[in-house]
């Protein structure tokens, strides 16, 4: 292979999560594996377990960088330990609109919070010798049409919101990021010379990898133009082999496609000395335990309901105390430990007996419930929890093969990236050829009546109960955002009456067509839900000392490729909550959400805990929290409103021609409702613990050594009895020389923040540096930053609504800070 072969090689992927190497270049292939919650499988195989994390909305509500530091380490670890080079996160997108599909993995809506959090997530993970990938450069801030969609944004808000985060990511030297599918002002991420080269490269002066997202690319000379490095996955299709073509001819820069292997060598050699070295696991499920209850939101708490007395009796009310949803829905689920013990199992361990009544109250809602509790067992051995699945080949003429292969699992979603066992290679299958899946199980129902069935696929799905026929669904049609059709596909339902004791054998059966780049099937039942849940749990409710009631979503709420329509609970989910309220005043309502959701009813609850999507650990550390042996450490990393139509973005549709206009500018989020003084039902950093914190004296001081603008904070105290946790938040507003808001900027916008912990009867003096920095705006005629001259008011707070002093203070043309009679 010659020189230029040898290197446009290296462009792209090898296969799915690897690259190729080439010795004489000093690069060695690179495995690189999804993220941000964990480390997933290849394979997405439910026996590939992983410890899973918070994720990163959870890890913004802890407003903590040694929390989600330690976290990113932990992962690292991990990473190392199972011979991963790439991990594929932190998402720096940030929450433009509640309606989000992926809002889960965000920092939130702000984009100093994400920046800073993402940065320590990354120099966790980093610090172990593996790459962080910030993902995804940039505007991917919702997910309905993605591939395809155009974000119309003007530089100033492109710079000041949507970019700084990844500029946080730069100056904490991450080692890759990702190029998102979407364009930005008419270009495709991938092949926009002025994100990958002029801002990336030449402005922020960063020296690391940009690789496609999965599927991502559209050009060859474009890609290498705008300064992509690595297609993935592999094989090539625009790189690779299509890059050395591009340079022979005279269209690419053969200078482009060096700089290009130059950084690939870079990033092979940065995650050479990676170690292997994992603490023990019972270390490892401490730290995910406490990251955990350091993002739990505790929004109200009238009454001191919480923590629970010593001596009081529960009622455990909800379909998220036993069922709850620990992640989200995407290709990055992690295979969860079967040692997870959800909310219901940890509470009845810490409280025993006074736990004295679970009621579900009403039903979960997923879009294919699980099978898994009606307890199916293997076909080819019935001793065996789970299902058969066997592969087949289907002729041109249909003729169906024996079984080529066979393996029991124990999950209800199987997907296949470009093969399937015994059947081979997707694209290798002779023209007019496909393949067979065939899932079966044995159930014997435990009570007479009605089973819903439920199934989608990327081929023809047909449901057979005892060799009969019962139900078709599924399409054969994959669109080109096959990820997100994997995922999202239409549910068919099928309702069967069963009879109690009688053993029944299920097969689900999907016929598909070669070619493609994966296949999947999603499959699940469950009995009719009875009539008489609500009312069974107010009963329980009315009986009990405390009734807490545990309401949220399912995992699949939060998908790749779809953003959601409504932002509230079920219904049933809404009426339940309003009736245990009025049956009993002590009611505490946990939300198990990662987004802002609709809380009409927050005004009678006693209490509300906001818990997100927090890993693995979730019911041991929400026992503790509401046990008080840990403080609810959370504060909000997004704005929770009174009604939808407060917020700044509620439809994430794209136009009819593709656009996407980011029409509200720099003010998202908290900024819109504070500029145009819409009053939120929780405001962006509010959160409350169990110890009693006085803030004493604010201070603002010079930085003597000349390399910060300014140092400011606060002294705090603890009253005795109960330690705890306290946010110091700084914002800071531009002020017209009559002392007014200035028109056409944020109301305020978060400029630092520290998270401290403080025992009882303990003082502590907290300072927060601030930057020029900190203090400018992006000038889009100079194309860059400048300090912005004024007046300004620094605001320290415990929320963007709690504000505890206001320093009022005046930049000058040098970007120096003077306060008093000009301040």
């Amino acid at each position: 292979m010659n020189e230029l072969d040898a290197m446009a090689r290296l462009t792209a992927g090898a296969d799915m999560h690897t690259t190729h190497s080439d010795p004489d270049r000093l690069v060695r292939s690179l495995r690189l594996i999804d993220g941000p919650m964990g480390v997933t499988g290849e394979l997405l195989d439910e026996r590939d377990v992983s410890l899973l994390a918070p994720s990163g909305i959870a890890l913004a509500a802890t407003w903590n960088r040694e929390t989600v530091r330690a976290v990113g380490e932990l992962l690292g670890e991990q990473a190392a330990a199972r011979d991963v080079d790439v991990l594929l996160g932190p998402n720096l997108n940030l929450s433009r609109s509640p309606a989000g599909g992926r809002n889960f993995e965000h920092f939130g809506e702000d984009p100093y919070l994400a920046g800073t959090l993402g940065a320590a997530w990354i120099t966790g993970v980093q610090s172990k010798g593996v790459a962080a990938c910030a993902k995804h450069l940039v505007c991917n801030d919702t997910e309905a049409g993605r591939h395809g969609y155009d974000v119309q944004v003007d530089e100033q808000t492109l710079h000041e919101v949507y970019l700084a985060p990844f500029a946080a990511a730069a100056r904490a030297g991450v080692w890759a990021m990702m190029a998102a599918y979407n364009k930005v002002n008419g270009r495709h991420c991938a092949e926009h010379s002025k994100l990958l080269t002029r801002i990336l490269r030449d402005r922020w002066d960063w020296d690391g990898v940009v690789m496609s997202d999965w599927f991502g690319t559209h050009s060859t000379v474009g890609s290498l133009a705008a300064g992509l490095d690595l297609e993935m996955p592999g094989p090539a299709r625009h790189l690779g082999p299509a890059a050395a073509a591009a340079v022979r001819a005279g269209d690419a820069s053969a200078t482009a496609l060096k700089r290009s292997v130059d950084r690939l060598a870079l990033l092979s050699h940065r995650t050479s000395g990676r170690t292997s070295r994992e603490r023990p696991d019972a270390a490892a499920r401490r730290l995910l335990h406490e990251a955990a209850a350091d993002s739990f939101v505790l929004l109200k708490n009238d009454g001191a309901v919480l923590p629970l007395p010593g001596d009081t009796s529960v009622a455990v009310i909800g379909p998220n105390a036993a069922d709850p949803a620990y992640q989200g829905g995407t290709f990055a689920r992690i295979a969860l430990s079967p040692e997870a013990r959800p909310p219901l199992a940890a509470l009845r361990e810490t409280l025993g007996p006074r736990v004295v009544a679970h009621e579900p109250g009403a039903p979960s809602d997923p879009r294919v419930p699980s099978l898994l509790p009606l307890a199916p067992r293997a076909t080819d051995s019935p001793d065996q929890p789970g299902f058969t699945v066997t592969y087949h080949r289907v002729d041109s003429d249909g003729a169906v093969t024996q079984p080529l292969a066979t393996d029991t699992r124990a999950t209800g979603t199987l997907v296949w990236f470009t093969e399937l066992p015994g059947i081979g290679t997707l694209a290798d299958l002779p023209a007019g050829s496909g393949g067979l899946v065939r899932v079966s199980c044995l159930l014997t129902p435990e009570t007479d009546g009605t089973y819903d069935f439920h199934f989608a696929g990327t081929g023809d799905v047909r449901l057979s109960i005892d060799g009969r026929e019962v139900g078709r669904g599924g399409s054969r049609a994959l669109p080109a955002d096959v990820m997100g059709a994997l995922l999202r596909g239409d549910v068919t339902r099928v309702s069967v009456e069963l009879a109690a004791g009688r053993q029944v054998r299920v097969d689900f059966e999907m016929h598909f067509d070669g070619g493609g780049r994966a296949q999947g099937i999603q499959f699940g039942g469950r009995p009719a839900v009875p009539s008489d849940l609500a009312e069974r749990a107010v009963r329980a409710a009315r009986a009990a000392d405390t009734a807490i009631v545990f309401a949220g979503v399912t995992p699949d709420s939060s998908l790749e490729s779809q953003d959601r329509d409504a932002l509230a609970l079920p219904t049933a989910q809404t009426d339940l909550i309003e009736h245990v309220c009025a049956a009993n005043p002590r009611t505490v309502v946990v939300v198990n959400a990662p987004f802002a959701v609709d809380m009409p009813w927050a005004d009678r609850a006693a209490a509300v805990l906001l818990s997100w999507f927090p890993g693995q650990e979730y019911g041991p550390a929400l026992a503790d929290v509401l046990t008080g042996a840990l403080e609810p450490g959370g504060r909000l990393p997004i704005t929770l409103a009174r009604e939808d139509r407060d917020h700044a973005v509620t439809s994430t549709a794209p136009s009819a021609d593709g656009r996407l206009a980011y029409s509200e500018g720099v003010l998202v989020g908290y900024r819109h409702f504070d500029t145009l003084r819409r009053t939120p039902r929780f405001c962006f950093g509010h959160g409350l613990g169990y110890a009693d914190v006085r803030w004493r004296a604010a201070h603002l001081h010079a930085d003597p050594t000349g390399r910060r603008l300014a140092h400011v904070g606060v002294t705090l105290g603890c009253e005795p009895g109960q330690g705890g946790k306290e946010v110091v938040q700084v914002y800071v507003a531009p002020l017209t020389e009559t002392g007014e808001p200035e028109p056409g900027r944020p109301e305020q916008q978060l400029a630092g923040f520290a998270a401290v912990h403080i025992a009882p009867g303990e003082e502590r003096r907290v300072d927060i540096p601030l930057d020029i920095r900190d203090l400018s705006v992006w000038d889009t005629r100079a194309g860059g930053w400048r300090p912005r001259t004024g007046r300004w008011e620094i605001r320290l707070a415990r929320s963007s609504r709690d504000v505890f002093h206001r320093f009022r203070v005046y930049v000058d043309q040098e970007g120096r800070l003077r306060t008093g009679p000009t301040g």
